[in-house]
C-alpha cells in the first residue's frame, strides 16, 4: 500500500526587491580652490539676473571701523561691473555675525565651518569677511563653488579688496585660475581683466542655480564649458613649469611655483566634476589625479577621486580615500555624508545610518543627507522613518524632486498607488529629466499589473541615461513577471555589468535561474548577492528554494530560518523550513513550522498541503484527512491533485470507508497519477465483499 508522500515546493518565488527608483542617494563633491590676490576686466552686458548675497562678519571684523561699510562700497562697484560684463546684479540682505574658530588657520578650514553655520538661509550666494590673524595666507579668498559660498579675509587695501571679491565671485559663476598673468584670475594677482575665456565661462555660468542639491551647470550649458575648461587645461599644461612637474624633474614640494601649481589644478578639478556628470569615472579618476600631482594631498581632489572610484564599483579604495581626509581633518561634514554613501553602497546600512545621523547633528539643514537617511531606512523597510526623512528634505527645500520620487517608493511599499503615483508627478513636474523618477513610474505600472506600460518607462529612464544599473534590473523585474526568462537574465546581466557591485541584480540573475530550474546557478547568484552584503528576506526564501530544489535540506532550512530572522512573520519561509525539516525526518519540528504558515495564511494550498503530508506521516489520520480535502477544495482543477486523491483513498482505506476509497482511487487514477497496482486490487476486492 503506497504510504510516501511528496511535499509541496511552491514555485511561487518571491522577486528579489520591487524595484529601483534610480539614483536613491546623492553625493556631495565641492570645489574647494585656493585663490591669491587679482586684477580687473571688461566686455559687454546680456539680461540682467539678480543674484541675493547673504553677508557675514567675524567678531575680528566687526572690531574694525568702517570695514562693513567698506566692503557693501567695493560690492556696489563689483556689482556694476558684473552686470556691465554678464548681465549679473548683486543685492545683498544685510549681515549677519558669524563666530569664526580661533584656531583655524586656513580659509579652507574657515570655509568648513561657515558650510555649517547655516548662514545663508535662502539667500543665492553667502559672503563671509574674516579679519582673524594668523592665517596661513593673507588677502586672498577661498570659494565653495556648488554651494555658492566665499570667504575673504579683509583688508583697508581698497584696491587688492575689490580685485579679491572679483576674482571669488567670478568662482561663483565658474571662472578656474589661468597661467595669464594679465587675467584677474591668474595665480600671482597681476591681471586687471577677466581673460576671454573665463569671460565666457562666466557668461554661460550665468544660468547656474543655487539649489542646495545637483550640479549647478544645466546641461545645455556642459558641452561648451567643457570645451573651455579643456582649453585652459591644455595651456596649464604646456606651461614650463607645469610640464617639469609632470615629468617629475622636480619634487612639488620643493618646486619655487608650487604655490602657481596649486593654484592652477582647479581647472582639473573642474573637469573631473563635468566627468562624473556624463558618468565618465575612469576619466574623473585621471583628472582628479592630475590635479594632485600638482596639488599633493588636495583634500577636494581625494573627495572627488573617492566619488570617482565608489560610482566605478571600486568602493574599497574610496572608503579608504574618505578615512585618509577623515583622519587629517575630523570635522569635514561633506566627506562624512559621501564616506555615508559609500557604506550604504556596500550594504552596511547600520553604519551608514550612524555616519548620516552625525552628519545631521552637524548640519540640520543638510537636504541630501536628510534623503539618503530616508533611503536607508527605506532600504530596511523602516517606512514610518523613511518617509518622516523625505518629508524633512521636502520641507527644507520644496523643489528637491529626489525626495518625491522616493516618498513615491514609501507609498508604493504601503500599497498606496495614488499618493505613490502623484509624488512621482510631482518629481518629474520638477526634474523631467530625473531617470529615478520614470523608474519609479515604472514600478508603480508594474505593481498594478501594467507590465508592457511598465517596461516603456523603465525604457525612458534608459535613454535618459544608458547604463542606468537600476532601469537595467526593472526591466529584468518586468520581463520575469513576463515568464521572459532569457529576456529577464539578459538584463540582469546588463545591471551587472554596469555595475559589478549591485548585489540585488545577482538576486534577480538567481531569480531567473531558479524560474528556469537551473538549480546550481541560481544558488551561485543568491549566494554572490549576500557576499556583497544584500540581506533581503526574499533572498533568502529563494535561496531556501533552490536548495530544496537541490534536495539539500540543511542548506535549505538554515536559509529559510534566516528569512525567518529577517521577517518573522513570512509565511513562505515557514513553509519551505516545514518542507526541510520533514525531509530530515523531524516530523514535530515539521509540524509547528507548518502549522504556524497556515496560521498566517490560512488559504495557502501548498501550506495546506504541507501540513498534511506531515500528519499523514506521523499517522494523524483525522488531522491529515480534513487538510487533503481542505487542499482539493482550495483549486479542485489543479493538476496535481492526484497524489492527493490518492493520500484520500489511503486514509478512508484505513479507516474501513472502502466506498469514499474507490472514489478518491479512481479521480487519482483517472488524473493520470501511478497507483499502486497492488492497493487497487486490494481494494477492489474489499468493495465486491
Amino acid at each position: 500500500m503506497l504510504r510516501r508522500v511528496a511535499f509541496c515546493i511552491a514555485l511561487l518565488f518571491l522577486l528579489a526587491w520591487s524595484g529601483y527608483s534610480g539614483s536613491m542617494t546623492t553625493e556631495s563633491a565641492y570645489l574647494y580652490p585656493t585663490l591669491p590676490e587679482d586684477d580687473l576686466f571688461l566686455s559687454a552686458p546680456v539680461e540682467v539676473r539678480e543674484i541675493s548675497i547673504r553677508l557675514a562678519a567675524d567678531e575680528e571684523l566687526e572690531a574694525r571701523l568702517v570695514s562693513r561699510e567698506r566692503v557693501e562700497g567695493l560690492l556696489r562697484e563689483v556689482s556694476r561691473e558684473f552686470e556691465k560684463l554678464f548681465g549679473l546684479r548683486f543685492r545683498w540682505q544685510g549681515w549677519d555675525r558669524w563666530k569664526s574658530p580661533d584656531e583655524a588657520r586656513s580659509l579652507e578650514e574657515l570655509a568648513e565651518d561657515l558650510d555649517r553655520a547655516e548662514l545663508k538661509r535662502g539667500a543665492d550666494i553667502l559672503i563671509a569677511v574674516t579679519a582673524q590673524p594668523d592665517l596661513e595666507l593673507e588677502y586672498t579668498g577661498f570659494s565653495l563653488f556648488r554651494v555658492g559660498t566665499v570667504v575673504v579675509i579683509y583688508t583697508p587695501d581698497r584696491y587688492k579688496l575689490k580685485k579679491l571679491l572679483l576674482h571669488e565671485l567670478g568662482h561663483v559663476f565658474g571662472a578656474v585660475h589661468v597661467p595669464s598673468a594679465s587675467s584677474i584670475m591668474s595665480c600671482g594677482g597681476e591681471g586687471q581683466t577677466f581673460d576671454r575665456d573665463n569671460q565666457e565661462i562666466i557668461r554661460l555660468g550665468r544660468q547656474r542655480h543655487f539649489r542646495p542639491f545637483g550640479f549647478p551647470f544645466p546641461e545645455s550649458t556642459r558641452g561648451e564649458l567643457e570645451k573651455i575648461y579643456l582649453g585652459i587645461r591644455q595651456r596649464i599644461l604646456d606651461d614650463k613649469d607645469i610640464k617639469k612637474l609632470f615629468e617629475a624633474r622636480v619634487p612639488a614640494s620643493r618646486l619655487p611655483v608650487q604655490k602657481k601649481a596649486i593654484c592652477l589644478a582647479d581647472c582639473s578639478l573642474m573637469l573631473a566634476q563635468f566627468q562624473l556628470e556624463k558618468g565618465e569615472y575612469g576619466r574623473a579618476v585621471e583628472y582628479c589625479d592630475e590635479a594632485l600631482v600638482m596639488s599633493p594631498g588636495s583634500y577636494e581632489a581625494l573627495n572627488l577621486k573617492a566619488i570617482a572610484l565608489r560610482r566605478a564599483s571600486r568602493v574599497d579604495e574610496a572608503i579608504q580615500l574618505y578615512q585618509r581626509i577623515l583622519k587629517d581633518r575630523p570635522g569635514q561634514v561633506r566627506v562624512l555624508y559621501n564616506l555615508g554613501i559609500a557604506y550604504g553602497r556596500q550594504n552596511r546600512l547600520a553604519e551608514a545610518e550612524k555616519i548620516y545621523l552625525e552628519v545631521l547633528a552637524a548640519r540640520p539643514d543638510f537636504i541630501e543627507a536628510h534623503n539618503n537617511l530616508g533611503e536607508i531606512y527605506l532600504r530596511q523597510d523602516r517606512l514610518l522613518e523613511a518617509e518622516r526623512e523625505f518629508q524633512k528634505a521636502i520641507e527644507l527645500h520644496g523643489e528637491f524632486a529626489l525626495a518625491y520620487a522616493n516618498l513615491a517608493e514609501v507609498y508604493l511599499k504601503q500599497n498606496d498607488l495614488t499618493r505613490a503615483a502623484d509624488c512621482v508627478e510631482r518629481a518629474l513636474a520638477l526634474d523631467p529629466e530625473m531617470t529615478a523618477a520614470y523608474n519609479m513610474k515604472g514600478n508603480i505600472l508594474r505593481q498594478s499589473g501594467q507590465l508592457e506600460e511598465a517596461i516603456n518607462y523603465y525604457k525612458k529612464a534608459l535613454a535618459k541615461n544608458p547604463r542606468n544599473e537600476k532601469a537595467l534590473y526593472n526591466l529584468g523585474l518586468a520581463a520575469s513577471d513576463l515568464k521572459r526568462q532569457d529576456e529577464a537574465r539578459e538584463y540582469f546581466l546588463k545591471a551587472i555589468g554596469a555595475d559589478p557591485l549591485f548585489a540585488e541584480a545577482y538576486a534577480g540573475l538567481g531569480l531567473s535561474y531558479l524560474q528556469g530550474k537551473n538549480w546550481e546557478e541560481a544558488v551561485r547568484n543568491f549566494e554572490r548577492a549576500r557576499e556583497l552584503g544584500y540581506r533581503s528576506p526574499a533572498l533568502y526564501v529563494n535561496l531556501s528554494f533552490a536548495h530544496l530544489a537541490r534536495k539539500d535540506w540543511k542548506e535549505a532550512e538554515k536559509a529559510a530560518g534566516e528569512a525567518l530572522r529577517l521577517q518573522p512573520e513570512l509565511a513562505v519561509a515557514f513553509n519551505n523550513l516545514g518542507i526541510a525539516l520533514a525531509q530530515q525526518n523531524r516530523l514535530k519540528e515539521a509540524r509547528e513550522a507548518l502549522s504556524r504558515s497556515l496560521e498566517l495564511n490560512p488559504l495557502d494550498r501548498d501550506s495546506v498541503l504541507n501540513l498534511a503530508a506531515v500528519e499523514y506521516s506521523l499517522a494523524n489520520d483525522e488531522r491529515a484527512l480534513e487538510l487533503f480535502l481542505k487542499a482539493v477544495a482550495l483549486n479542485p482543477q489543479h493538476p496535481g491533485n492526484g497524489p492527493i486523491y490518492n493520500n484520500l483513498a489511503v486514509i478512508y482505506y484505513r479507516r474501513g470507508q472502502y466506498e469514499q476509497s474507490w472514489e478518491f482511487c479512481l479521480k487519482a487514477l483517472q488524473s493520470g497519477f501511478r497507483v499502486d497496482p497492488n492497493f487497487v486490487d486490494e481494494l477492489r476486492k474489499k468493495i465486491k465483499k
